[in-house]
């Protein structure tokens, strides 16, 4: 099987790495295994205080050196094609935009109840039919408990 081994922070060697993986794929028709190192900057899982066997600092300095998009920022300025009045500009305009996208959100009412157990399935499952039938006679029986004025209608 062909291997190939990529620093994984670093966006256009991921970028050519993938694409030459998908020539063999394509062309050749063998699989290849991509093997990206990069560093984990999270914690394992939820239990996990990564911060008891390594430092915070290790973490942020991490962060701000080689982080991917650190590194490809600092690629793009010293090509002279991206700056920080550009990345400010930038993250004002965003920022706005998702603002205003998020107020028009919080005006539309929240998916209907049913959508907890039809967004998956085609066919629910007897386990899911019963869970179902169990919330709406829990929903009726005490609506108080279970306002869905928020909720489309189904």
């Amino acid at each position: 099987m062909h291997t190939i081994r990529v620093d994984g922070n670093d966006v256009l060697a991921v970028y050519n790495v993938v694409k030459e993986a998908r020539r063999i794929a394509v062309q050749e028709q063998k699989p290849v295994l991509i093997e990206a190192l990069t560093y984990r900057v999270g914690h394992h899982s939820t239990s996990d205080d990564s911060s008891a066997y390594r430092p915070k600092k290790e973490v942020s300095d991490w962060m701000k050196q080689d982080a991917p998009i650190s590194r490809f920022r600092k690629y793009l300025e010293d090509q002279k094609w991206w700056s920080d009045e550009q990345e400010q500009a930038l993250k004002k305009e965003v920022r706005a935009e998702v603002l205003s996208c998020f107020g028009e959100a919080e005006k539309l009412k929240k998916p209907a109840v049913s959508n907890l157990f039809t967004d998956v399935y085609d066919e629910l499952p007897w386990n899911l039919q019963e869970q179902k039938e169990k919330l709406e006679d829990l929903m009726k029986k005490y609506p108080a408990h279970y306002d869905a004025s928020a909720h489309a209608k189904e």
